[in-house]
């Protein structure tokens, strides 16, 4: 079927031609006039339709040519809407491509670097990873007098049977290099109200390893301001120990908060406990057992660890902390039926607030014991670059209820203050009710900057006697004979950024302790010469140069 002609098409102009051509031309003539005007009007006729036909073929031509401009401008807004379609189909496609790109940025994870350390965490913040590292080496130089032997000189360490290391070892203390702390691992969050760390620890005391958990555990917050911790971890157990490992003012706690500590926390210790804190307050309530890598017993030691810290008083320049601590042994260790000697030992014990050398120079031995406690004191507070902080402790041991031996008691105290001579201050942290290491103002370069620059100075005092009787006579048959420490010790440290230190500590150590031999343990040391004359004395003065370079993130 032929398609019907559109508008301004041939057949419009052959329909205005006949038209034209139809159309009449002057009024009709008279009979009379007819046969004389028949000859000119037949003239006219065939002039105007000559006429019209030319106008008509020119108005054909005129609109065949409007058509052809009218085809083509057609033609023209085709493709003109043929390219408006694929710009569209464009644009649709890059706003499609653009929110998937969004939405891909969105819910991509992101990644952050504070402080050298990096962290991974999700679009929406729930959830994080991030890599830690401890790593301190320290080296360290004893002056002490030269070795007399076993027979003539009576230093001695740790109580022990025959061959024991610090028997020996107490008279020429190991100088030396080796990595104290090297701990490798990761924390993060998921679900935003749990958290979680990983630690190993691959450094030690005296030697590296073997290789252990430092701190294995997982965490709820979701009871703010409180949180439920479980796993192997440091739990809070004083104010020294509350200060972060990279911030310690010197290389070593002091030794009484370090006993505190020992006794019922200490890293890598299974627990589980309760955390809470503000901007002004902290608290802490952990029940502890094994630390992990301990050696198998027949029921694990069983006790609790509690703290309290409060912010007395703070201003822009100043804060002052004050708390208590306590730490109660429910259920000392089992050692089985079969041990000879303290089948529920506790014991205190420490090294010269160094640990280069792995020896003891105060011990108290072991203890037979139903429980056992530690109590303290604690006030801190820093004034623009100035910052001091005290500890006092009570230690005591509950021996058992069919003992007659009296229940032995102990102490101990420290005070440790620093200057920042760079301006710096220490940080006071809430959480930890502690203080921890300045952030320099100007971290060393190559280009320049000197970082931090601290001078410390810590006095401390230990005394694990008990009943301990005087010069050249048998300890009592209740008597401990753990000795009293008592160490000078002065620092430098320089932080040379967040993540860098160095730390130089000279430290005097004078340790008065006799020889514990006495009823019922008359070779404490194994046999002669190892055991040196009852009621000898044992201990010893000495000076301690140490180093240690320091790397965290």
């Amino acid at each position: 079927m032929s398609p019907a002609p559109r508008p301004g098409s041939g057949a419009a102009a052959t329909l205005i031609a006949v038209m034209l051509a139809a159309a009449p031309h002057g009024a009709a003539a008279t009979d009379d006039d007819e046969s004389t005007s028949q000859t000119n009007t037949g003239h006219a006729n065939t002039s105007q339709a000559n006429t019209n036909q030319e106008a008509a073929a020119a108005l054909a031509r005129e609109i065949a040519k409007l058509q052809q401009e009218l085809e083509r401008q057609r033609a023209q807004l085709e493709v003109q809407a043929q390219e408006i379609e694929r710009l569209r189909q464009q644009v649709e496609e890059s706003q499609g491509t653009a929110a998937r790109a969004k939405v891909a940025a969105q819910d991509a994870p992101r990644v952050s670097v504070t402080n050298a350390r990096p962290t991974i965490a999700s679009a929406d913040g729930r959830a994080s990873f991030s890599p830690r590292a401890v790593v301190q080496l320290d080296a360290a130089k004893h002056e002490q007098s030269s070795d007399g032997g076993a027979v003539l000189d009576f230093r001695r360490g740790s109580v022990g049977a025959a061959n024991n290391r610090e028997t020996n070892a107490a008279r020429d203390l190991s100088d030396g290099a080796y990595f104290r702390r090297a701990r490798l691992g990761f924390e993060g969050s998921i679900a935003r109200d749990f958290s979680y760390r990983l630690m190993l620890e691959l450094g030690g005391s005296g030697t590296e390893g073997p290789t252990r958990i430092n701190d294995a555990w997982i965490a709820y917050s979701g009871f703010a301001p409180f949180t439920l911790q479980l796993g192997a971890f440091s739990p809070p157990a004083n104010m020294d120990d509350g200060t972060g490992v990279e911030s310690s003012l010197f290389i070593e706690r002091a030794t009484p908060a370090e006993l505190s500590r020992a006794l019922g926390g200490a890293d890598g210790r299974i627990g589980l406990g309760v955390r809470g804190s503000g901007s002004r307050w902290m608290s802490s309530l952990t029940l502890t057992t094994r630390t992990a890598g301990d050696a198998e017993v027949f029921d694990s030691q069983l006790a609790t660890v509690a703290r309290v810290g409060w912010l007395a008083a703070t201003a822009a320049d100043y804060n002052l902390h004050t708390g208590l601590s306590g730490t109660w042994v429910l259920q000392p260790a089992d050692q089985g039926s079969a041990i000879a000697g303290a089948r529920y030992a506790t014991r205190f014990r420490d090294r010269p607030e160094l640990r280069v050398d792995s020896t003891r120079l105060i011990d108290t031995g072991s203890i037979d014991a139903d429980a056992a406690y530690a109590a303290g004191i604690e006030i801190g507070a820093n004034w623009k670059n100035w910052y001091l902080q005290a500890e006092n402790f009570w230690f005591g041991v509950e021996r058992p209820h069919a003992s007659a031996l009296s229940d032995p008691v102990f102490g101990g105290y420290y005070v440790q203050g620093s200057w920042l001579i760079t301006g710096e201050s220490r940080r006071y942290e809430a959480a930890a009710g502690a203080f921890q290491a300045p952030r320099p103002f100007v971290p060393a370069t190559s280009s320049g900057g000197r970082g931090a620059w601290e001078l410390a100075l810590r006095y401390s005092h230990t005394d694990l006697d008990y009943r301990e009787g005087v010069l050249s006579t048998a300890a009592l048959v209740d008597s401990v004979r753990g000795g009293t420490q008592d160490i000078l010790a002065l620092g430098v440290n320089w932080y040379l950024n967040a993540n860098f230190k160095l730390a130089f500590n000279y430290l005097n150590v004078d340790v008065d302790r006799l020889n514990p031999a006495g009823p019922g343990n008359l070779a404490p040391f194994g046999p002669s010469p190892a055991t040196p004359p009852v009621g000898a004395e044992i201990g010893q003065e000495l000076d301690i140069f140490a180093l240690r370079s320091q790397f965290s993130f």
